[in-house]
């Protein structure tokens, strides 16, 4: 009996086995994603808990930014600004260890009427920067379980610092060449740039400072939030050009200066606008040092700070812009906060030297056909956050940009497009939604905020609230055909104006008007999406940029340039017409204005791929001189052509602003 009792248990052991180890499998694995589902829970728990604020073990140098919120920061940093610029900077000058001399410099540098700050902290960076640490969406476990790590292992930012390089480096060595012994190598002075004749500057040892290594010095403090004194040494240059050696350098000269001045260039990515500038022979002459070449031969380069100060002080505000985080929010079916993701750029001063420099390098070995133009080098600087991250709108995406430029208008004229530009920014544009700029620019009267400008009316000189507003039909009408929309209300301007010009060729025809109320710019949202409106006034370069934001669905637009058929000659001034409004003797002209027929041609892509070409034709009067003069004792008020004509009325006019 126990044998058969046995031998049973023996088969069923296996059955029992395989149970048991189930049961444990699936209790062991139950254990498991509870477990999981605990951390997971408690991870994302903890994001929740640090929603706004900095995740703990965030540090700044010996700052904790654990539990800060964005306001908090922001405060912190100012106030840290704040010290800075009441403390300025410390520095401590040693020779062979031992301290010669202190000094401190401000950060805040005051030329004329300007302030320059020297030094700062970049707190809108550094908000982001700590905000965005533990956030910066490298997946779904990154961004949970980061924040967990940091509990355990620290880490520590750089904070960002943005500072006047070349007039930092100004100050400073003004301040230590107190503790320099002037010194340099043997160098040229140029008498003649015809001939090449110069003058020898004689070598000179002595003591100096590396500015590379004052540099990082004072960037790793600032960016390590600290206040103590920065250390600098001072080192022993001896000379390695000697007088002797530039001896029978006229021809070598000549033939450099024979080349001429120097261009530089540079074609903003975002516009594909271009601006030049010019160095001169003379001003190029001033920059030539005598160096050595790769085999040691004598020959002729640029002075590195002198070019590195024109291109600071000259080219890089022209050029430099900060990256910029997207922002979205909508109050009262309008975007108030918005601002579009948007690459940054910097002149990289170090590397445009390097390019120019080779320029004037190879003059000293090839013929005269050597290039003269050199384009400037930018860093591109990315940004953070990007706007298809943060709207529900589908708002992802440029579809068009419309350039135009307000160059040389009067004050009252840019206050009005400066007015009408802050009413259209963010301008939410409903699918299906018919555009019209009267509508959210308008009513251009002086309850609205519009001042008033001079205007043509026929022949006659007057002032009308809201002029300038041409302006932004022009640029509203050029990015929405660049966007591909569907055109449905445009005129073009009465006469031919500078500020209305086609930005590639210089031609009237892409302009449109503005006149209330009878003259608008249309165009119909057709993408099934809505659609966005940014506005952007540039007043240094005096210049609108207006993009239309939204959801690609293949639409495509361009046009071409215009093309003018016809000029038609202004012909003779009329007599002066007498205006009661100006005083006895006064006397207001306004030029001349040769008419034009011109013509381009819209090509649209839908996103059906169909293919629409649609011609603009538009004509300009011509319009002799017209000059306004005070009434006299025997003078009778000039009649507007505007007001009658034979009787009749005649229709409205469309305002152009006097240059």
């Amino acid at each position: 009996m126990k044998e058969e009792l046995r031998g049973l248990l023996e088969k069923v052991k296996p059955i029992l086995s395989g149970r048991r180890f189930l049961k444990v499998a699936l209790i062991s694995g139950a254990v498991i994603l509870v477990l999981g589902g605990m951390i997971i829970g408690g991870a994302m728990g903890y994001a929740q808990l640090y929603q706004n604020k900095v995740y703990p073990g965030v540090y700044v140098g010996a700052y904790h930014l654990g539990g800060m919120r964005a306001d908090e920061l922001k405060n912190f940093i100012e106030t840290l600004n704040n010290r800075l610029a009441k403390e300025g900077l410390e520095l401590k000058v040693e020779k062979n260890g031992v301290e010669v001399g202190a000094f401190k410099i401000s950060t805040i540098l005051v030329e004329g009427d300007s302030t320059i700050e020297l030094a700062k902290l970049d707190s809108d960076h550094f908000v982001e920067m700590a905000l965005g640490s533990g956030r910066d969406q490298r997946g779904f476990w990154w961004q949970y379980f980061y924040p967990v790590y940091l509990r355990f292992f620290d880490e520590h930012l750089a904070a960002p610092v943005s500072w006047h390089e070349q007039k930092l480096k100004e100050v400073l060595s003004e301040e230590l060449s107190s503790y320099e012994d002037s010194s340099h190598n043997a160098n040229v002075f140029i008498t003649n740039l015809s001939s090449g004749e110069y003058k020898v500057v004689a070598e000179k040892s002595g003591q100096m400072f590396i500015w590379s290594e004052v540099e990082n010095k004072l960037k790793n403090n600032l960016e390590n939030l600290l206040f103590t004194p920065i250390i600098i040494s001072n080192h022993e240059f001896l000379p390695t050009i000697k007088s002797g050696e530039l001896n029978n350098k006229q021809v070598e000269l000549a033939s450099l200066l024979a080349y001429g001045g120097l261009g530089i260039n540079f074609i903003d990515p975002q516009t594909e606008w271009r601006h030049d500038w010019n160095i001169s022979l003379d001003q190029l002459s001033k920059w030539i040092v005598a160096t050595r070449d790769s085999d040691s031969n004598i020959v002729f380069s640029l002075d590195s700070d002198k070019v590195m100060e024109y291109l600071s002080d000259n080219i890089s505000g022209y050029i430099d812009r900060p990256a910029q985080n997207a922002k979205f929010s909508i109050v009262d079916g309008k975007v108030k906060e918005f601002a579009a993701s948007e690459t940054g750029q910097k002149l990289d001063i170090k590397k445009t030297y390097e390019e120019v420099n080779k320029i004037i390098m190879g003059r000293n070995y090839r013929p005269l056909e050597s290039a003269q133009t050199v384009s400037v080098v930018i860093t591109v600087i990315d940004p953070d956050v990007k706007l298809s991250t943060i709207n529900d709108l589908g708002v992802s995406d440029v579809l068009g940009v419309g350039i135009s430029t307000f160059k040389d208008s009067h004050s009252n004229r840019i206050k009005n497009i400066t007015h009408a530009v802050e009413r259209l920014n963010g301008v939410l544009i409903k699918p299906d939604e018919e555009f019209s700029a009267l509508k959210y620019a308008g009513p251009f009267t002086s309850e609205n905020g519009y001042l008033p400008e001079e205007v043509i009316k026929g022949n006659k000189i007057s002032k009308e609230i809201g002029g300038g507003m041409c302006q932004i039909g022009t640029t509203l009408f050029r990015m929405a055909m660049n966007s591909g929309m569907d055109i449905t209300q445009r005129q073009n301007h009465s006469l031919v104006v500078n500020y209305y010009a086609d930005p590639v060729n210089g031609n009237p025809g892409t302009d449109a008007a503005l006149y209330e109320p009878f003259l608008d710019l249309k165009f119909k949202n057709d993408t099934g999406s809505y659609v966005l409106l940014q506005t952007v006034i540039d007043f240094k370069r005096q210049q609108l940029t207006f993009t239309l934001w939204g959801k690609p669905d293949g639409r495509k637009g361009w046009y071409t340039h215009p093309v003018v058929s016809k000029w038609i000659p202004a012909g003779a001034s009329p007599a002066d017409v007498v205006s009661p409004t100006l005083k006895p003797g006064e006397r207001t002209c306004q030029s001349a204005f040769k008419g034009a027929v011109a013509s381009f041609v819209y090509s649209r892509v839908t996103s059906s791929s169909e293919k629409i070409d649609r011609r603009f034709e538009s004509y300009y009067r011509p319009l002799p001189k017209i000059c306004m003069v005070g009434p006299s004792a025997s003078s009778t008020p000039g009649i507007s052509v505007t007001e009658t004509n034979n009787g009749g009325t005649v229709a409205p006019p469309e305002p152009v602003i006097v240059e």
